[in-house]
């Protein structure tokens, strides 16, 4: 399964970059589907925050993301850092008072606004004391009226030319007072894609279980998510982007939850939900990484390496990560800031932990020969393997069924 994005760049009058407008894509095609637009705002929220690194899309300079009313009233825009993205008003959102006191709380909360296919009619009145940025389709509109919305806001907002298409146009802007530009005359909207990971629909349906709780447990949401691979590697990624760091290294999931608090947590998760993110295709991934993460938690425990047992348990759970995301696996954990022990493991291969990792690799492969030199190399009894492989199956087996509610 892939992710898509698309973005288009702003240019200031220098035609020096100011920032990408973030557009919804959902396959190769390069242009919007008709789907709903709530829909196309979660989506794409999820994407930026959980597939990719916000800073990179963006060259670590304004994003804008298109918003509708319902996604407005709801915890999305907190996800973001407000210093990096610019919440953009779609033209059909009708003004009400709800949506007004809505804005003007992200206002104090130091969000950025922007109006989407201005026209100055009088619509969006009440909201305009909130609004930093202007955008008008130059091009769409008579020539007297994009000239009087310049000479109107020019001095109290920052305006976008877009739909900019030639060099007249980009002239006549210029001209008109526009300090902003966006269209095809600068560039189409650049598609981005990246291999993507679901979560399994057993890891699912218990995180909804437990966020759907008045007071959710925090450690019951730990101890879930603990148990997917992939799932762990989007909480790891969220952590290390620049609204959740903290120049420390996260060693365990629990950790990086108390990090990022259980507010944050309930925002994320129902964001997965609001995506509809479960997929059964995905199980069978969620489940062998498992067995490895629990086997080798155990064996390393086995072997007197007690305080290793977190570390070993991550190694285990993100060991097969390089396999669903068609990456190498140092570019992957390039943008987790993983333990030393874990790094050691999984990129440099060394150490006990990429030893343990070396021997389920081994008995996956029914390589008797291989796991029967470990057991020497550790002087351990030849049953230990076997049982403690067993006691990892079973472990996953009943963590990954799904019940009914």
């Amino acid at each position: 399964m892939k992710t898509y994005i698309a973005r288009q760049p702003i240019y200031n009058i220098d035609k020096s970059l100011f920032g990408y407008e973030l557009l919804y894509r959902n396959s190769e095609k390069n242009c919007y589907s008709s789907v709903d637009d709530d829909k196309a705002t979660r989506e794409l929220t999820y994407n930026v925050l959980s597939e990719f690194d916000f800073n990179s899309l963006t060259n670590e300079k304004y994003g804008f993301i298109n918003f509708t009313k319902d996604s407005l009233m709801s915890d999305l825009p907190l996800l973001f850092n407000p210093e990096k993205i610019i919440i953009e008003i779609l033209e059909n959102v009708l003004l009400d008072q709800v949506l007004i006191d809505r804005v003007a709380f992200l206002k104090s909360k130091k969000y950025t606004f922007a109006l989407d296919d201005f026209i100055d009619d009088g619509t969006y009145h009440e909201i305009l004391p909130y609004i930093d940025i202007i955008k008008v389709e130059y091009n769409l509109l008579d020539s007297d009226i994009r000239t009087n919305i310049a000479k109107k806001y020019m001095n109290s907002k920052r305006l976008i030319a877009e739909r900019i298409e030639t060099q007249k146009e980009y002239n006549d802007a210029i001209n008109d007072g526009y300090k902003l530009f966006q269209g095809y005359y600068f560039s189409k909207p650049i598609m981005i894609s990246k291999a993507s990971i679901n979560i399994a629909s057993s890891t699912y349906l218990r995180l909804w279980r437990e966020i759907s709780n008045e007071e959710p447990n925090f450690n019951a949401l730990a101890d879930i998510i603990k148990v997917d691979a992939g799932l762990t590697y989007k909480l790891l990624s969220l952590m290390n982007t620049p609204v959740y760091y903290r120049g420390r290294k996260i060693t365990s999931i629990k950790e990086a939850l108390l990090w990022l608090g259980l507010n944050e947590t309930k925002r994320w998760v129902m964001l997965f939900f609001l995506r509809d993110a479960s997929n059964t295709d995905n199980d069978e991934f969620a489940k062998l990484s498992l067995i490895r993460a629990i086997f080798m938690e155990k064996l390393i425990v086995k072997l007197g390496y007690r305080k290793m047992a977190q570390d070993t348990y991550m190694v285990g759970l993100l060991s097969m990560i390089e396999n669903i995301l068609e990456e190498d696996i140092i570019s992957i954990l390039d943008t987790l800031d993983l333990s030393d022990n874990t790094k050691a493991a999984l990129i440099n291969k060394n150490g006990i932990i990429y030893e343990v990792l070396g021997c389920i690799k081994e008995y996956e492969l029914r390589n008797w020969n291989k796991v029967e030199e470990f057991n020497q190399r550790y002087n351990l009894d030849k049953d230990i393997i076997s049982s403690i492989y067993l006691e990892s199956l079973k472990y996953a087996d009943d963590m990954l069924k799904i019940k009914e509610i």
